[in-house]
C-alpha cells in the first residue's frame, strides 16, 4: 500500500516495510502429497528452517508486508476460525497505509505510525519521529493505542448470520487483537516463521472452501505462487544482509553465508503451534519445548559422561605412575643396601622377619648346645664317679684277696692298670 492519511510519507517518502520469505524444495520427496508430511507417522519432515535440513533453497524474496498477512488470511482458514478473525482484526488495526501521521508527542512534535520490525521476525505498531518512519521515538510515553481506534467487527459480506453467540465471541477476539503489540496476530502467524507447505490444504477463499471441501487438486492454491504474484520481488545477498543488520530476520543460509539469528525450535521439525483455550485466548504448545529440554538433558549427560571418563582416566594414569615410582624407588634402595652389605647385588638384606627367624634359630641352637654340654658334663661326671668307684672297689678286692692273673684275651685299660698296681705292690713286698 502507498496511501497516506497523515501528511507526510506516501509514495517516494516513506520507508516501505517488507516481509522476507524463502522457497525450498525437498530432494527426498516421494510423491506422497499431503500425507507425506501430515499423515500418520509421515516419512517426510517440514524442517527447511533447520540448519540440519536436507531441503534445498531455491530463492529468497521480499513481500510487501500488508500483502503477506492478507494473502495467508484469505486462503488458509475458515470464517469462524479464531485465526481468521485475528488476522482480519490485525489488518484492520494496522491499515495498509505507509508511515502516516497520527498525532503529537508531549512536546508538540509530530508522531508517525508504521510497522516496527522486531527480533526473530516479530512485529508491532511503532511511533516514529520522522516522516520516513526510520527514527523510532523512544522518549514519548504514548503508544499507537493512544491514537488508533478499535474498529467494529467486519468479516466481510459473507459473515451475515443470526448466530448471536458466534458474533459475541468473534467480537471479543477482534477487540483483544487490536492493540499496538499485536500479540495475538504474532502468535497466529508464528507458524510461518518456520517451514510450512506452499500448498494450502484445504484451500479457502475469504473464509470458505474452494469447491466442495477445498481438497481437490484443481482447487488447491499454491501459496508461494500467490506471494510471488502479489508485490513480491527477489531478495539477493545485499537485501538479506540489510535485514540481518536490522536484527529482525531468523537464521538462513544463503550462498554459503549465514544470516539472521536462530530462534527457539529452529533445530527441530516440530515448533510452537497455536491453539485456542477455553478462556478464548491463544497459547503456544508443541513438542519443541520438550524437545529442547530433551536435547539439553542429552547434552548434559554427554558432558557429565565425558567429565567422568576424563577424571577416571587421569586417576588411573596418576595411580599407575605412582606405582611405577614406588617400584623403582624400592629396587634402587635394595641395590644400595646390597652394595652397602657387599653382596655384590646377589645377596639380599635380610628382612625383619628373617632376622627374627635367625635369632630364634641361633637361640635354639645355643640352648641346644648348652643342654648338650650340660648333659655331656653330667654324663662325664657320672662316668668319672663310676670309674672311681670301680677303681676303689677293685682296689678293695685286690687288697682283701690274693692276686689272680687276668685272662690272656682281656686287654682292657683296667687290667693294665691292675697289673701295674700289682707289680708295684709286689715290688713293695719284695722290698719289704
Amino acid at each position: 500500500g502507498s496511501q497516506d492519511s497523515g501528511g507526510g510519507g506516501g509514495d517516494g517518502g516513506a520507508c516501505s516495510r517488507w516481509m522476507m520469505w524463502a522457497a525450498y524444495i525437498d530432494p527426498n520427496y516421494a510423491g506422497g502429497g499431503y500425507d507425506e508430511y501430515f499423515g500418520d507417522s509421515p516419512p517426510g519432515a517440514l524442517d527447511c528452517h533447520s540448519p540440519d535440513t536436507d531441503w534445498q533453497l531455491i530463492g529468497v524474496y521480499r513481500q510487501e508486508f500488508y500483502q503477506y498477512i492478507e494473502q495467508i488470511s484469505k486462503h488458509l482458514w475458515a470464517i469462524d476460525d479464531y485465526e481468521y478473525i485475528v488476522a482480519l482484526a490485525g489488518l484492520e488495526y494496522m491499515t495498509d497505509n505507509e508511515c502516516f501521521g497520527v498525532g503529537y508527542d508531549e512536546s508538540g512534535n509530530q508522531l508517525y505510525a508504521e510497522i516496527q520490525p522486531m527480533e526473530g521476525g516479530a512485529f508491532q505498531m511503532g511511533l516514529y519521529s520522522d516522516e520516513k518512519c526510520i527514527q523510532l521515538n523512544t522518549q514519548t510515553a504514548y503508544t499507537y493505542d493512544d491514537f488508533a481506534e478499535v474498529s467494529e467487527l467486519d468479516l466481510g459480506s459473507k459473515d451475515a448470520t443470526d448466530d448471536d453467540a458466534f458474533h459475541q465471541q468473534a467480537y471479543q477476539y477482534w477487540q483483544e487483537t487490536q492493540e499496538y503489540t499485536l500479540t495475538n496476530l504474532n502468535t497466529v502467524y508464528n507458524d510461518f516463521r518456520f517451514c510450512t507447505s506452499c500448498v494450502d490444504y484445504p484451500t479457502y477463499q475469504d473464509g470458505y472452501f474452494i469447491g466442495d471441501d477445498g481438497e481437490d487438486d484443481d482447487d488447491l492454491i499454491n501459496q508461494c505462487w500467490k506471494f510471488y504474484s502479489h508485490d513480491s520481488f527477489n531478495c539477493d545477498a545485499d537485501c538479506i544482509a540489510m535485514g540481518a543488520e536490522q536484527g529482525s530476520i531468523t537464521w538462513i543460509s544463503y550462498g554459503g553465508k549465514q544470516f539472521g539469528s536462530l530462534i527457539e525450535g529452529q533445530y527441530s521439525a516440530d515448533h510452537d503451534k497455536t491453539y485456542l483455550t477455553d478462556a478464548g485466548t491463544v497459547s503456544s504448545s508443541s513438542s519443541s519445548g520438550a524437545h529442547k529440554i530433551e536435547r539439553l538433558k542429552a547434552n548434559l549427560f554427554l558432558t557429565f559422561a565425558g567429565i567422568v571418563f576424563v577424571a577416571t582416566f587421569l586417576a588411573f594414569a596418576v595411580a599407575r605412575g605412582s606405582s611405577k615410582k614406588k617400584k623403582s624407588s624400592r629396587s634402587r634402595s635394595r641395590r644400595l643396601l646390597d652394595a652397602d652389605y657387599g653382596g655384590g647385588g646377589e645377596e639380599r638384606r635380610p628382612t625383619s622377619r628373617s632376622q627374627s627367624r635367625s635369632r630364634r634359630a641361633s637361640s635354639d641352637a645355643k640352648s641346644a648346645r648348652s643342654g648338650r654340654s650340660k648333659s655331656k658334663s653330667r654324663s662325664n661326671s657320672a662316668a668319672a664317679k663310676s670309674v672311681k668307684s670301680s677303681r676303689s672297689k677293685s682296689r678293695t678286692r685286690r687288697s682283701s684277696s690274693d692276686y689272680k692273673p687276668p685272662a690272656a684275651e682281656k686287654k682292657s685299660r683296667s687290667q693294665s692298670q691292675s697289673r701295674k698296681s700289682s707289680r708295684s705292690s709286689s715290688r713293695r713286698r719284695d722290698g719289704d
